[in-house]
């Protein structure tokens, strides 16, 4: 049993490399994404000629967009995952017809990217702190390769919010526990503002709802069966229960009661200039 939050972390290691582009291309759809996506393209104040950079770009979903917001710019995307890499530079070429020039995708580690510093105008990254080993670190990375004045966003989940409704409150715990534990930040969207604030002014806060009506969505993004297998082998909720839990799922998507809640932060803060606090 391997949760969605172990594959993110060893993408290219992955046992089911589709699963993962399921999950991601089916948020990508959902509007409550979109809204705080959005969100985070404006936080990063980005001119005509703009130079952005996309980090832990996955599928390179924002790389375009990006770019519509850069015309006279350019946008790199980087991603420690070769996969990913090569998935986001076919993605360009689908969106934009052809190799666009202007959009780039290179491989790199976020927490220590090897470009220079000063590079960029703005630099994101989005639900991807929530994976790695040094979120500080990272940050502090992202704020190296902006130019003083620029703008570094992030958008994270706070796992601490994560809500299954369900009849069965005492299973729904254990399984949002369980869910929640397989991240190696879980609390990354409450702790982005102080993480900023070590090494930017903040200039944007914002937390964006992700209501899930649908079962079948909330399977897909929230891993629902695995969590619970896992669940039943740590013996933390006995099968039957398991199985009353899922069950209770079942019946509220059929009467359109069904809901799995999260709130997603999005934090921007600009790079101050040199003996600037």
């Amino acid at each position: 049993m391997t949760f969605l939050a172990d594959s993110f972390r060893q993408v290219d290691n992955a046992a089911n490399l589709a699963k993962l582009e399921t999950c991601l291309s089916l948020m990508e759809r959902l509007p409550d994404f979109q809204t705080y996506k959005k969100t985070s393209y404006e936080a990063l104040v980005l001119g005509p000629d703009g130079k952005v950079a996309d980090l832990a770009c996955g599928l390179g979903f924002d790389l375009p967009r990006l770019k519509q917001l850069v015309p006279g710019g350019s946008v790199t995307g980087f991603d420690l995952s070769e996969s990913f890499v090569r998935a986001a530079q076919n993605h360009v070429v689908d969106v934009c017809g052809a190799e666009d020039p202007s959009i780039t995708v290179r491989q790199g580690d976020i927490h220590a990217l090897g470009c220079e510093a000063d590079l960029f105008d703005a630099a994101r990254i989005d639900r991807s702190l929530q994976h790695i080993p040094n979120p500080g670190t990272a940050i502090g990375e992202m704020a190296r390769i902006v130019r003083p004045g620029g703008i570094v966003c992030a958008a994270e989940p706070d796992w601490s919010s994560f809500v299954i409704g369900s009849d069965l409150a005492e299973i729904s715990r254990h399984a949002e526990d369980a869910f929640r534990n397989g991240f190696l930040n879980p609390m990354i969207g409450r702790e982005l503002i102080d993480l900023f604030g070590a090494h930017l002014t903040i200039t944007h806060h914002s937390v964006h709802p992700i209501l899930l009506k649908r079962l079948a969505d909330a399977e897909i993004i929230f891993d629902l069966t695995v969590t619970l297998q896992r669940c039943v082998s740590e013996k933390k909720i006995p099968a039957a229960e398991a199985a009353a839990f899922y069950a209770d799922l079942e019946e509220r998507d059929r009467s359109h009661r069904f809901f799995a809640l999260l709130s997603i932060h999005v934090v921007a803060g600009r790079k101050r200039s040199a003996g600037r606090f």
